[in-house]
């Protein structure tokens, strides 16, 4: 009977542990989703950049450097334009903004959420002032859909990083 009663209390034990481990992987599995849902209007742009990590640090790291690969591809495309007042304004903010996420990176590291918090909105700030310089000189910005996708990105990012416990 002894015998009976060890295999009974190893057999429960053995389902509680199996409970608690399939418990746990459905709720990683809720939390990608989740991190994504907090994006607002953007949720498709940031599972394509995040690739399913459920840790909202990691999430946050990934879309920032993602932004920072996407600056990137602005600030070369402003080198092709030539020369002009608002496009010197506009190399001025994009080389702002790869400053400002890369100390949005650092501030990740070391858990300084407001400082991060406030370079994340800065780099909103840097796209919306390149379009800005286009449109005080009654042109339209070449930069406008790149810069659109740029400040999806950084709101991406901004809603991850809130996120972080």
């Amino acid at each position: 009977m002894d015998v009976f009663k060890h295999r009974m209390s190893l057999s429960l034990a053995f389902l509680a542990v199996a409970a608690t481990v399939l418990l746990l992987a459905g709720n990683a599995a809720a939390t990608a989703v989740d991190l994504c849902k907090q994006t607002d209007s953007f949720p498709k742009l940031c599972k394509s950049v995040i690739e399913g990590t459920t840790d909202p640090k990691k999430a946050t790291e990934l879309a920032i450097k993602a932004l920072i690969v996407e600056t990137e591809r602005v600030k070369l495309a402003a080198k092709k334009l030539g020369k002009s007042e608002e496009l010197d304004v506009c190399n001025e903010v994009i080389d702002d903004a790869i400053d400002n996420l890369n100390g949005a990176l650092q501030f990740l590291k070391s858990n300084e959420e407001r400082s991060l918090n406030d370079y994340l909105s800065a780099v909103l700030t840097d796209f919306v002032t390149c379009n800005d310089a286009y449109e005080e000189m009654g042109k339209t910005s070449p930069f406008a859909k790149t810069t659109e996708t740029a400040k999806n990105m950084a709101s991406n990012c901004l809603a991850l990083a809130s996120q972080i416990h």
